[in-house]
């Protein structure tokens, strides 16, 4: 039986939506950078949402993140990402290697704010392969969509963030 290939069925992908945010949170960058990588196996549930996770660290500075999720009719959608962290720029970036948005790539960055105060720069780029081809105004709509959502995302991230970095 051939293997079964991750690469997408079309050479060009019928989405590519650009976008950005940034998230203050209430404590110094340092803590803040640590706590964003801090992936474990419960980081959906206790974010909130439904899926499962698997963390492997293949060295230092890269981890392979293995999410699984619901999807309608009764589905299971699996992403998976490898991330590679720059500790000296506070930053990391996510590439989906497998999954529906295979490509897609997500850069962070923790900026100081000051001594008790920091901020995640957040960059995104989403290519999709299914679906209808986007025009131009249809990538700039699908771009605001998923800002809202991560931006959404991130806001809870922020209070979970800042009420676990105070308790410990």
């Amino acid at each position: 039986m051939p293997a079964q290939s991750t690469a997408p069925r079309r050479t060009k992908a019928t989405a590519c939506a650009e976008y950005g945010f940034r998230q203050s949170f209430r404590v110094p960058s340092g803590p803040a950078f640590r706590w964003c990588l801090d992936f474990t196996a419960n980081d959906w549930a206790a974010s909130g949402e439904r899926g499962s996770r698997k963390v492997t660290w293949l060295g230092p500075r890269t981890v392979v993140l293995d999410d699984t999720f619901p999807a309608p009719g009764g589905r299971r959608v699996r992403k998976v990402k490898m991330v590679q962290v720059y500790p000296e720029t506070r930053s990391w970036v996510s590439t989906h290697i497998v999954g529906p948005r295979l490509h897609s790539q997500f850069r962070y960055t923790i900026e100081s704010l000051g001594r008790n105060r920091s901020a995640l720069r957040f960059e995104g780029r989403e290519l999709r392969w299914d679906g209808p081809r986007l025009t131009a105004a249809g990538n700039r709509r699908l771009a605001r969509e998923l800002r809202s959502e991560d931006a959404g995302l991130w806001k809870r991230f922020a209070v979970d963030m800042e009420r676990d970095l105070r308790s410990g």
